[in-house]
């Protein structure tokens, strides 16, 4: 019995999805099975070229420009390069091949760690002035010239464990995205500080994050000036973040630093209605001026094991229009600040939970501390217009302490009767 091709049968948008999955030399090959796949893969608008199909750089190199010339250029949009080994061709034998019709272009190099893959960005290349993603990840070192090639369709920037040959290379590179909306930097730990200037007027959404564990000297000074922001991400406990334009139109931050290094901040997030932050005990030292946001709606914060009830509370006099509230409780394998913070009482309810504003509370990793306690009763007792309550308990080890947990959190009196308490093992 002759047995069907039910794959070749498929319409080409299902081919394509499929072919797009795997290697630009697996889709060629597709092309000796039948007429029907001779010309698919020519159809394909992202390229995806892993260096591991070739036995060394040099067939790769010429492997992926070989390829290049066989398909139909005009439908390229993506191109996708997996580096195993350190490469200095990308420059001179791998950008000029491609066409103006790509919009995003990914390298990633993985390799020895000794080892890096280098890039300048030649200019006179037209790819580089329709481009509109660019994502490098790796071992990279980037080298950019005073007046380098200018980005001028840029909107996204990816920049993940690169590695600059100076200060003044990340500061032309930025400068040759005049239209740049996105830029999302994540640092390597390395063994020196590093200057990062970041002056873009048309930046709308900046995301700037290391890896946790840090030297001792590796800190990162940052100058921004983005009057344009409307999201800001920073993840970066000893660098120091300094802010040279207001930011007027920004609206949602995420922001884990060290605010004896950033004791301006607080001013900066004062119009955001979203805002994510950590809540340790020596912050009452830093937050001296209050930086009382009317806007504030949706606030999360990480808190740990120094975690003290009157600072949460104290915090939320600050927000009085505030919505929800989310705790999540972190279990870091670094020391933060523990410096012991004022146990004064309030003296009034925070508006948040007497003029029935907060109507959702989320607590991650809820541990029945006597801290813990404490604000759990103090929101439950008050939060008047409250409507849901969801706590994820932690175990501490002791035996059925989850379901004493649970009782103890269905037993505690709540000043809203619409409140639905959801507590989850």
């Amino acid at each position: 019995m002759e047995a069907s091709d039910r794959i070749s049968d498929l319409p080409n948008d299902l081919l394509l999805r499929i072919l797009s999955l795997i290697p630009v030399s697996d889709a060629m090959s597709t092309s000796q099975l039948s007429k029907r796949w001779k010309h698919v893969w020519k159809m394909l608008q992202k390229l995806v070229y892993d260096e591991t199909s070739c036995p060394n750089m040099g067939e790769f190199v010429q492997f992926c420009g070989r390829s290049l010339q066989l398909h139909d250029a005009s439908l390229i949009k993506t191109i996708d390069v997996k580096l195993r080994k350190h490469s200095d061709s990308l420059d001179s034998l791998f950008f000029p091949k491609l066409h103006s019709t790509v919009l995003e272009i990914s390298v990633t190099s993985t390799a020895y760690p000794i080892y890096y893959s280098f890039i300048t960005f030649p200019n006179n290349l037209n790819v580089f002035q329709t481009l509109v993603v660019l994502k490098l990840q790796g071992l990279i070192l980037l080298d950019v010239v005073e007046s380098p090639v200018c980005f001028q369709s840029l909107k996204s920037l990816y920049l993940k464990c690169v590695k600059f040959e100076s200060g003044d290379s990340f500061t032309a590179l930025l400068s040759a995205c005049p239209v740049l909306e996105d830029l999302f930097i994540h640092r390597r730990c390395s063994v020196r500080s590093f200057f990062f200037s970041i002056s873009v007027p048309s930046l709308q959404r900046l995301s700037f994050t290391k890896e946790p564990g840090y030297y001792s000297e590796d800190e990162a000074i940052v100058e921004i000036t983005a009057p344009s922001l409307n999201y800001l991400k920073i993840f970066d406990r000893v660098g120091s973040f300094s802010f040279l334009e207001d930011m007027p139109k920004l609206v949602e931050a995420d922001v884990k630093v060290n605010l004896s290094k950033n004791e301006k901040l607080p001013k900066v997030v004062t119009s955001v209605e979203r805002l994510s932050l950590d809540l340790y005990p020596s912050m009452v030292f830093h937050l001296e001026d209050r930086f009382i946001s009317k806007k504030l709606g949706h606030l999360e914060l990480d808190i740990y094991d120094n975690f003290k009830s009157n600072l949460l509370l104290s915090l939320l006099k600050d927000v009085p229009y505030l919505r929800s509230l989310k705790l999540n409780h972190q279990h870091p394998i670094y020391d933060l600040e523990d410096q012991p913070c004022s146990d004064s009482e309030l003296s009034s309810v925070p508006d948040c939970l007497s003029f029935q504003y907060l109507e959702t509370f989320q607590w991650i990793d809820y541990a029945g501390t006597y801290e813990e306690i404490q604000a759990a009763v103090y929101v439950l007792k008050n939060a008047r217009c409250l409507k849901n309550a969801t706590i994820s308990l932690h175990s501490r080890g002791i035996e059925n302490d989850l379901m004493m947990m649970k009782k103890e959190l269905e037993s505690m009196s709540k000043a809203s009767t619409m409140c639905q308490l959801f507590i989850k093992f």
